[in-house]
């Protein structure tokens, strides 16, 4: 069978019992997508079986694999990177559980960006409340210190990669796992190819990421961890921003 020119990759977990909703709403907008030539990777983290028995009452209308992670790292980083290794797509797309489509042609104007040897991807989002109506749009915007936390792309949920040329998330990081790969794809490969349509919502809520432990000691720990890794080359404006983001995370 030929592979999907697509491959939507979804880490998953319980996140408060709202998991598995989250899901189900996600892959019903990917239901009535105009483009179908894509399948569906679910890494699961969660302890109970309903985002497995989600993944299967959708099995007649997507082509979707569902894959238990219980032994990775607890942790957004490694859970994705684990969807994206079962991926046969010749692009991977990044769609956190949390966050849904915006559009029925979403799917199809990624598709369409990749057509002129695009390496990476990303589009506009906005952040929405009720999973329909979209605020605070955002035109992504790549710059050289984005690896110190003032994120001006977005969630992982706008990426978009080829599969034989994409790199990992590190998992050393939780806070600035999207930044920190942001900047390694562009030192890698350059600029992104930007579609500035919303296509992306990402859902506000009391159980996200960034409610739920992102601690001043995490955030200082994760800056220091990724000034050191990126440490070569350094110039005066990366130092001033990373010491901009120590202040505030206090």
């Amino acid at each position: 069978m030929k592979a999907p020119f697509l491959s939507i990759c979804i880490p998953t977990y319980d996140m408060g019992g709202n998991g598995a909703q989250f899901l189900e709403q996600s892959l019903t907008k990917l239901t009535h997508q105009s483009y179908q030539n894509f399948d569906v990777v679910v890494s699961d983290q969660s302890d109970g079986n309903d985002v497995a028995q989600t993944c299967n009452a959708f099995s007649e209308r997507l082509n979707i694999k569902h894959l238990f992670f219980s032994d990775g790292p607890r942790q957004a980083s490694a859970n994705t990177n684990n969807a994206m290794r079962h991926a046969q797509g010749e692009v991977v797309k990044i769609l956190f559980q949390d966050d849904i489509l915006a559009r029925h042609d979403s799917l199809e104007l990624t598709a369409q960006a990749f057509e002129e040897d695009a390496v990476w991807v990303i589009c506009g989002s906005a952040v929405t409340y009720d999973d329909h109506n979209a605020i605070r749009p955002m035109v992504p915007q790549m710059h050289p210190q984005i690896r110190f936390g003032k994120n001006t792309i977005s969630s992982p949920s706008v990426l978009s990669m080829r599969r034989g040329k994409a790199l990992e998330f590190d998992e050393h990081l939780i806070w600035l796992m999207d930044v920190e790969i942001y900047h390694r794809l562009n030192k890698t490969y350059g600029s992104p190819k930007i579609i500035p349509e919303t296509l992306v919502l990402n859902r506000l809520h009391e159980r996200q990421v960034s409610n739920t432990g992102v601690t001043v000691e995490l955030r200082r720990k994760e800056l220091s961890y990724v000034r050191q890794k990126h440490k070569m080359g350094e110039t005066l404006k990366d130092r001033v921003s990373f010491y901009k983001q120590i202040l505030k995370a206090r």
